[in-house]
């Protein structure tokens, strides 16, 4: 029996032993957590940084939005520049082509023969071949073209092609500027000349070339024409309304064009769709092949 206040052998080595297993416990536990402390990315961003920072997105691609008739973009290409403006001059008139008209009438038929030869390649400047002309163009004119009869501007769009220039038609613009603009665009496209119904539609003029602030093909919205190169027919004689006539391939200002090609009005009638408009003959494709020297008949 052990006395009190003794500890007995056994009771020792237990609690010896319990003190080193609980030893061998705390050492392996530290271990453990040391190793897997061990494994973490030290350069890996915590999970406060993460919450803390802006919300990661997906960026997203490029589109490009094409407008209907536009030629589409690749992406990053430079949106074409703007073409840029320059004073622009053109006039078709060849010198040697100019041929007046044969009598006071034959204004339109020796507005014809004069764009012939300019059209060229040969030039014709007798008074047979504009008569011929003018015989082909009362074939040309309808009743409708023209109340009193002789010459009509239908006649006159129909004739060019009969005779070898190519398509012409005859436009009726409600203002002076447009058809001041088409006449430009048209000459400028075609390399051919126009034809103007002056002096309210009493008189022909042929239109061989302009000046304008730019390209009328790269600009035709914004295009500002300066004046126009005109052959008149009825040179050199004298007008008792007009005046005096200048010489071939002047230029007029746009003051003088307004004054001489002002909006048609005829008395021998009322027409209802060309009345106080302005009427211009324009080409409007590649003259044909044919010569337009070769000679014409009215049967032609």
């Amino acid at each position: 029996m052990t006395r009190y206040g003794q500890r007995n052998p056994h009771e020792k080595s237990w609690a010896f032993a319990y003190a080193a297993l609980c030893l061998i416990v705390t050492a392996a536990g530290w271990t453990t957590v040391m190793l897997m402390a061990s494994d973490v990315d030290a350069t890996a961003p915590s999970t406060a940084l993460i919450a803390a920072g802006p919300t990661p997105t997906n960026e997203a691609t490029p589109t490009v939005e094409i407008t209907p008739g536009t030629t589409p973009l690749n992406v990053g290409d430079a949106p074409a520049a703007s073409p840029t403006k320059a004073a622009f001059n053109i006039d078709l008139y060849r010198p040697g082509t100019f041929v007046s008209q044969i009598t006071r009438e034959y204004c339109m038929a020796g507005a014809v023969q004069n764009m012939l030869n300019i059209i060229g390649p040969a030039t014709d400047v007798s008074s047979d071949r504009q008569q011929q002309i003018g015989d082909l163009l009362v074939s040309l004119t309808s009743a409708q073209d023209s109340y009193n009869g002789g010459f009509g501007p239908i006649g006159w769009s129909l004739i060019m092609s009969k005779l070898g220039a190519g398509q012409y038609q005859l436009v009726i613009d409600a203002t002076f500027d447009k058809a001041m603009k088409d006449a430009a665009v048209a000459l400028a496209k075609t390399m051919r000349p126009v034809g103007l119904l002056t002096w309210w539609g009493a008189h022909s003029w042929v239109m061989t070339g302009f000046k304008s602030d730019s390209d009328p093909l790269l600009t035709p919205d914004t295009f500002k024409l300066k004046g126009a190169y005109i052959v008149d027919p009825f040179y050199p004689r004298v007008s008792s309304i007009w005046g005096q006539t200048l010489g071939p391939d002047s230029f007029r200002d746009m003051t003088a064009m307004a004054n001489n090609f002002i909006p048609w009005k005829r008395p021998e009638g009322r027409y209802p769709d060309r009345d106080g408009k302005w009427l211009l003959v324009i080409p409007v494709d590649p003259p044909a092949s044919a010569s337009p020297s070769a000679p014409a008949s009215p049967s032609a």
